[in-house]
């Protein structure tokens, strides 16, 4: 079973993600405020990453309609096509799909398949961070706070609450930032290339990535 979407959006995310790894380049020619220009490369995902997430959950969709129209599919089966749609999926919305993603629904699962797809819309790191802490998913902010510490942003918060802040200081800390990053993205084969491929299993932790960088930089803008 495979997710297939247009090429476009996917190279659109993985330039900004490695536009946002490189230190040099565009950043030192722009004259923007580095910082800035971080969390703007950061910020410039949620289009594409919109697009190509909804281009997946269609291109899934579809086919999981035609094969239940060409006959009965098994737990097993139905499994695979649950995992999917969790990388997808809000939780309110994959608790929709998935109550009838069993082969105990009998024939009138593709109907009511159909029907909470229909509704259903893909959901990115954009719609999850902007509610409020509290309401944010267990399960997502443990995975964010698992790539905050992993990517070393426990330790960059000590070196910024260190004294006051001085413009060495945060150029430093970016530097740290940005290196860690792409040092990850290499260690777990996150593609930081526009010609690499995306897998759709990778996509949590591009997004929890995404979100953690995001945190950060919001907090000591």
């Amino acid at each position: 079973m495979a997710m297939t979407s247009e090429t476009s959006h996917q190279l659109v995310v993985l330039a900004r993600l490695c536009e946002f790894c490189q230190w040099r380049g565009a950043l030192t020619q722009s004259g923007e405020d580095p910082w800035s220009y971080m969390r703007r490369k950061l910020l410039d995902v949620e289009a594409p990453l919109t697009a190509f997430k909804g281009e997946l959950l269609r291109g899934l969709r579809e086919e999981l309609l035609a094969e239940l129209t060409r006959g009965p599919v098994s737990d097993a089966r139905f499994a695979q096509y649950k995992d999917l749609f969790e990388r997808l999926l809000s939780r309110g919305d994959f608790a929709d799909v998935a109550i009838h993603l069993s082969s105990a629904a009998g024939p009138a699962c593709r109907e009511l398949v159909g029907q909470a797809l229909s509704a259903a819309r893909a959901q990115t790191l954009f719609q999850e961070e902007r509610r409020p802490a509290a309401q944010r998913s267990p399960a997502w902010n443990k995975l964010v706070q698992e790539l905050w510490k992993r990517l070393g942003f426990d330790v960059l918060e000590r070196v910024m609450e260190r004294g006051p802040e001085s413009p060495r200081r945060r150029a430093y800390v970016l530097r740290r930032m940005r290196r860690d990053v792409a040092e990850y993205c290499t260690v777990v084969k996150i593609p930081t290339a526009p010609t690499d491929t995306l897998s759709p299993f990778m996509l949590p932790r591009i997004e929890a990535v995404v979100a953690a960088c995001l945190r950060f930089l919001s907090k000591y803008r």
